[in-house]
């Protein structure tokens, strides 16, 4: 014997039947579409609590690196003569030719930097900063001497060997060490990291105490900001 057919047809029912039908199927229909608003609220509530808890715990870091801010001249106060101001620090675009004696070498523990060489450069005719070629640093010839007030050291971030392309990986206390050529090497020490335009030129202001400003390109392939470092000698 068949088994009884489940299946209801309309076909023959009273006009007050078929609009009961018509009206559980769409209360039906709006049930389902209600269940759905309310699991997609849960997960977009759910989604949120995650991304404010998360941070908090320490587990991802969002935003812009930590850094260390210092106290920096405002940018309208001129480099004092004979010091030349340019008005960019310079980008990955500005290597150029210069003299080939090493004045000094760096090495920086951290970053795996040993013996780099430094040359020094200045600016073109159009007071453009010059970097020196290859895998060294420039030291900034209008910058006060290595050893005698703010010397102003350069990198590559992303080309010529990226010497300087963990720059911003550096901390407070880290070691960084120069050796003029033919002497012993000078410890310094990191005081401060922080981020700044490619127009804060202020960050070559002489200083009145004996410092390093390393500075890079940032970030990596980008290249809109730049990374800068200070590290005093351990002596002082």
């Amino acid at each position: 014997m068949p088994a009884p057919s489940v299946f209801l047809s309309l076909e023959g029912a009273t006009p007050a039947f078929r609009c009961l039908t018509g009206l559980y199927t769409r209360l039906t229909m709006m049930g389902g579409m209600r269940r759905n608003l309310i699991a997609g609220l849960l997960i977009a509530v759910g989604l949120a609590l995650m991304a404010t808890s998360l941070p908090a715990s320490g587990l991802v870091h969002l935003g812009s690196p930590e850094v260390a801010s210092q106290p920096i001249p405002a940018l309208r106060d001129p480099l004092s003569p004979p010091h030349q101001h340019p008005r960019f620090l310079p980008n990955t675009n500005s290597t150029g030719a210069g003299p080939n004696q090493v004045v000094a070498t760096l090495s920086i523990p951290r970053l795996g930097i040993k013996d780099a060489p430094i040359f020094e450069r200045g600016v073109d005719a159009q007071g453009s900063m010059l970097i020196a070629k290859g895998y060294s640093v420039t030291h900034y010839a209008f910058s006060s001497p290595i050893g005698d007030g703010n010397a102003v050291l350069y990198g590559h971030d992303d080309i010529e060997g990226s010497i300087f392309g963990r720059l911003k990986d550096l901390k407070a206390g880290d070691e960084v060490d120069v050796a003029l050529a033919g002497d012993s090497p000078v410890v310094y020490h990191v005081t401060s990291r922080t981020i700044v335009a490619p127009t804060a030129v202020q960050i070559l202001q002489p200083t009145g105490d004996v410092r390093l400003t390393l500075f890079t390109c940032w970030p990596n392939w980008v290249d809109t900001q730049r990374v800068v470092v200070t590290a005093m000698p351990a002596t002082a």
